[in-house]
């Protein structure tokens, strides 16, 4: 199947937070701890999650955690596309990513598994979340993990997608293409944001 993931710096910054400090820390500093029907849902989740960010354009990533001058080297060799609107303006690309069903449902089950211990109170996941959370942070890293999957999960308009796979340098959009890429704008902000209004219409911003 595939999914639609826009040239969203907001978006790429939380997706990668699922990785870094989240299952990166589970897996090498916490794993040995959970029983082990726990430890693989994680192991799957986590290689999910990999499968995913692998499938994604190159310069969506840019800014993952390598020295800025491999993270620059990359962007300046990625081969996006321009998006225009029917008037000409130009929009936020979007890119049409495969990932299996099997991914996503594993990414879910981890959910419910992180959503759960969230509930407890000393168990071994638990007492991990609560390590690894920085307070620093504006947001809960669980929460920020299901809003990303929210995201992810999105139905994408299947005309849209089949007139962005593959895209050339540039590609302009008819009028029911792009009420089509404005839903989907609409809806995959308001998944990232849901409850915060004040975060949607900032979010939504970056794309008008």
């Amino acid at each position: 199947m595939h999914i639609l993931v826009p040239d969203d710096p907001m978006f790429m910054t939380r997706f990668l937070e699922m990785e870094e400090p989240l299952f990166h820390s589970l897996y090498y500093l916490h794993l040995a701890k959970f029983p082990e029907d726990q430890a693989e849902k994680i192991r799957r989740a986590y290689d999910s999650w990999g499968d995913i960010q692998r499938a994604m354009p190159a310069h969506l990533t840019w800014h993952t955690h390598k020295t800025f001058e491999i993270a620059e080297y990359s962007r300046r060799k990625s081969k996006g596309y321009s998006l225009f609107g029917p008037e000409g303006e130009q929009l936020i690309s979007m890119y049409a990513v495969e990932v299996s069903v099997e991914s996503l449902s594993n990414l879910t089950e981890c959910l419910r598994l992180f959503e759960l211990a969230e509930l407890e109170l000393r168990t071994p996941l638990a007492e991990a979340l609560t390590e690894i959370r920085e307070p620093d942070q504006d947001r809960e890293l669980v929460d920020n993990y299901c809003r990303v999957l929210k995201a992810l999960q999105l139905p994408a308009p299947r005309a849209l997608v089949a007139e962005l796979l593959g895209a050339a340098p540039e590609v302009s959009l008819n009028g029911a293409l792009y009420a089509e890429y404005v839903d989907y704008r609409d809806r995959f902000c308001h998944a990232l944001s849901t409850g915060d209004w004040w975060m949607y219409t900032m979010h939504r911003s970056l794309y008008l």
